[in-house]
């Protein structure tokens, strides 16, 4: 009975401290995006989608091999059949036939040419949507890791500001003692604290929202125990420096030749002018090679003179060597509409490219206006940030040595923490806006 509960016992101690250091892990930006890019069903899908196109292409280009089949046959008759000499007689008798056949197309118009070009085309298409898929991932999860950072940021913001009033209820308390204030303004200044606290609840409330956010994108079961890593980026020098603010055009360029949507749109339409080539093969002749090998057995019931197994299938064997010419003179117009509806998929999927190309060239520059305009709000945050902080730090003085009254002080104190607010979501919005933009640039996603 000790062994027994003495083995429960280590159990329970080592799931407490697997739990335990399940809790302290820290998951890093980079982290994030690889777990939510492994465990993604839009790209899970979009790899079966890659691996169906490889099988695709792979059936183009084994259709210009030669096929091969065997066939074997068994036939009873009763009554009058064809004997063995061709004449039909009046008796029963069994047929065993087995034959072996092979065809290879040898002219189709270029038809499986230009089936595997347009293949390879659609394959690398697909190839290039995951990619884009993978970085439509990246770009969530970044969105939503620096929404867990500002959240958890706000806490910091409203514990420091718990800290100071709880400094001032002291300070205020004393005062109320030595006469200085009426006891008034201490319940005024515990009324505030009350306020704050209820504030902080607020904020740990929407951080742990944002964590539930974030977990359910990268698909893990529960927010317990997960965490970000922290980042430190407060020099405003160091801030200008990520920001590559080159001319929008530049990346605009940039983008067409790299980005994965473009890309896709162009093998798209390469692929569609392939498939009107396939399309217009069946204007021309087909010609194709065959061979063939038939051999049999006859059994006649009432001949018992029947030659052995083996030497029939020896002399009744047939080889047939061939060529078959087709020649196409009228398909009513099927080949012609053929051809037209795949040039009319060619115009849709130029449309469609060039469509993309005008969403890309609005994004980049809804995007480098964006952190432009997010680099001088932050600028301005700081500065109001540090003037701020210079006056509640006057206004606390004052407050101290008994020339300002409570309202003062709050008041000081309640634009410190509204220009911390307001510089702290500046910041993460200056960093996400930077992200997206030096992204179209060709940078990786990192913090």
């Amino acid at each position: 009975m000790n062994k027994i509960l003495y083995r429960i016992i280590v159990v329970i101690l080592l799931c407490c401290f697997a739990l335990k250091s399940f809790s302290q892990e820290q998951w890093t930006l980079s982290r994030c995006i690889d777990y939510a890019i492994a465990n993604s069903i839009d790209i899970q899908q979009q790899q079966l989608q890659c691996k169906n196109q490889e099988a695709t292409l792979q059936t183009s280009k084994l259709s210009a091999l030669p096929n091969v089949n065997v066939n074997a046959d068994q036939y009873f008759s009763f009554g009058r059949a064809t004997g063995i000499d061709n004449v039909i007689i009046n008796q029963s008798q069994a047929n065993t036939s087995f034959g072996a056949s092979s065809s290879m197309p040898i002219f189709t118009g270029l038809r499986m040419t230009n089936q595997i070009k347009a293949n390879k085309l659609d394959l690398r298409a697909a190839i290039a949507t995951l990619e884009q898929a993978k970085e439509d991932v990246k770009l969530n999860v970044t969105a939503y890791y620096l929404q867990v950072l500002y959240t958890k940021a706000l806490i910091d913001i409203a514990a420091r500001q718990i800290e100071l009033s709880e400094q001032q209820i002291n300070n205020t308390r004393t005062q109320v003692e030595c006469g200085k204030v009426p006891e008034s303004e201490l319940y005024d200044n515990l009324s505030q604290l009350a306020t704050e606290k209820q504030h902080l609840i607020e904020c740990e409330n929407n951080y742990q929202l944002a964590l539930l956010d974030l977990t359910q994108l990268l698909n893990l079961p529960s927010p317990i125990g997960f965490n970000v890593v922290d980042i430190e980026i407060n020099d405003t020098t160091t801030l200008r420096n990520t920001l590559q603010l080159s001319n929008p055009d530049i990346a605009y360029n940039y983008s067409l030749q790299h980005r994965p949507e473009i890309v896709a749109g162009t093998l798209k339409v390469e692929s569609s002018k392939a498939n009107i080539k396939v399309a217009q093969a069946d204007y021309y002749p087909q010609l194709s090679f065959a061979a063939n090998y038939h051999t049999g057995y006859y059994h006649l019931y009432s001949n018992e003179t029947n030659l052995p197994f083996g030497k029939q299938l020896y002399n009744n064997g047939s080889t047939m060597l061939g060529l078959s010419l087709s020649i196409p003179i009228f398909n009513r117009l099927s080949t012609f509409n053929n051809v037209k509806r795949a040039k009319l998929s060619l115009t849709s999927q130029q449309l469609e490219l060039e469509r993309s190309k005008q969403q890309l060239k609005k994004d980049i520059q809804t995007a480098y206006y964006n952190a432009e305009a997010a680099l001088n709000k932050f600028v301005a945050a700081q500065a109001t940030k540090q003037a701020s902080e210079v006056a509640f730090t006057y206004a606390q003085k004052k407050y101290d040595s008994g020339k300002s009254s409570s309202y003062d002080y709050q008041n000081a104190k309640t634009r410190l923490q509204k220009a911390q607010q307001e510089q702290v979501q500046a910041l993460y919005e200056f960093i996400l806006r930077t992200k997206i933009f030096n992204f179209y640039n060709g940078a990786e996603i990192e913090i």
